[in-house]
């Protein structure tokens, strides 16, 4: 799990480093500003080529997508079910 929470967080900080004391697993980083729609393409294929995943629409658009936390749990169960 600690080399796919590192994989996002080191997209998420690529332009600004995170608030210190930040909750992981509820930070929302797109409502903050951290990735924008276009970097949300490429973060995207980042991810699905680093864990060798797929993404439906509908997780693309669930509020899981959004948080460090979420995200590290959804990329985990997709890592599992391969």
């Amino acid at each position: 799990m600690e080399k796919i929470r590192q994989t996002i967080l080191d997209f998420v900080e690529k332009e600004y480093k995170l608030p210190e004391n930040v909750d992981y697993e509820t930070f929302d980083f797109v409502e903050k500003g951290f990735v924008d729609s276009m970097g949300m393409v490429q973060f995207v294929a980042i991810l699905e080529d680093e864990f060798d995943i797929e993404f439906s629409a509908e997780e693309l658009l669930s509020n899981d997508f959004r948080t460090v936390g979420g995200l590290e749990k959804l990329i985990q169960k997709k890592v599992n079910e391969k």
